[in-house]
């Protein structure tokens, strides 16, 4: 017994010191130095600690902060609008309940998306993605994040092409997504829209990334010479994955950084892009 006790301790030790080599330096590394400011700042779902997320009132936030770029998620109603929200369902961030393909988008402004963060926002509707592109208007680039594809919600992928077109917004719009068949899709209906990749991480010495909910994908960057840039979780931000990633040309944001000394640590390993909920925080100041 003692000896199984014995293996089994000696193996999660193994695992946790391979797993530790695929993290960012960010744990044991000292603050960095160095003065980078090439790189840029991503307001993410607007500015997500300063406003209702994915609402007007967290874009104007981010703008306020003179992002470089703001970036929301989509989905898409009953009736074929496309909406900004995270999550599938309004459970989190509104007063209702339920899915967002399951009610038109009139159904949906009856909900109030602002209350929950706080009373100032009271009355935040759920925005359009055609709203978003109107405030936006290219003061900043505009990243659109895909996180289902047409067989979750009907035609969303050409519906937001679409939008993109109709405001002649493609030198400043940029579509990502975690689902390669996703940007493949985009890729092949209009080859002019910029792609970036999202990946959580990879795995030390495995030809495997880790994607949408820790599942493993099998990526070739040679199959995909269009995608421009990949975003990963900030955890998993090692100088290994970095280089693999500057070694084809490409460039490398981590996701999401709103702690400062975090940030300053990670500004020393090469880091393209930092996108954050605290523009106010993480900034070139």
């Amino acid at each position: 017994m003692k000896k199984a006790l014995k293996i089994i301790f000696i193996i999660l030790l193994l695992f946790a010191l391979y797993v530790f080599t695929s993290l960012s330096p960010i744990f044991y590394s000292t603050p960095a130095t160095m003065k980078n400011n090439n790189f840029t700042i991503t307001g993410h779902r607007g500015a997500g600690n300063l406003a209702p997320e994915n609402t007007l009132s967290a874009i104007k936030e981010g703008l306020k902060y003179n992002v470089d770029r703001i970036e929301v998620d989509v989905h898409q109603t009953e009736d074929g609008k496309v909406v900004i929200m995270h999550d599938k369902t309004i459970d989190r961030t509104t007063n209702g309940k339920g899915k967002i393909k399951d009610f038109t988008y009139k159904e949906l402004l009856k909900f109030d998306a602002g209350s929950w963060f706080s009373d100032k926002f009271k009355g935040e509707k759920i925005p359009l993605l055609e709203e978003a592109m109107k405030l936006i208007d290219g003061k900043a680039k505009f990243v659109i994040e895909l996180k289902d594809g047409d067989e979750y919600y009907p035609d969303i992928v050409e519906h937001v092409i679409d939008i993109i077109k109709k405001y002649n917004a493609t030198d400043w719009c940029i579509i990502h997504s975690f689902k390669t068949g996703i940007l493949e899709q985009v890729h092949q209906l209009d080859p002019e829209i910029e792609l970036h990749k999202l990946f959580i991480g990879k795995l030390s010495l495995l030809p495997v990334y880790v994607s949408a909910g820790f599942a493993p994908e099998y990526y070739s960057f040679e199959k995909h010479p269009y995608i421009t840039e990949y975003s990963i979780n900030y955890l998993f931000a090692n100088k290994s994955i970095i280089n693999a990633i500057h070694k084809r040309g490409k460039k490398v944001n981590v996701w999401t950084i709103d702690n400062f000394e975090k940030f300053q640590k990670l500004k020393n390993l090469g880091i393209d892009g930092f996108i954050t909920n605290s523009p106010n925080i993480i900034n070139r100041d």
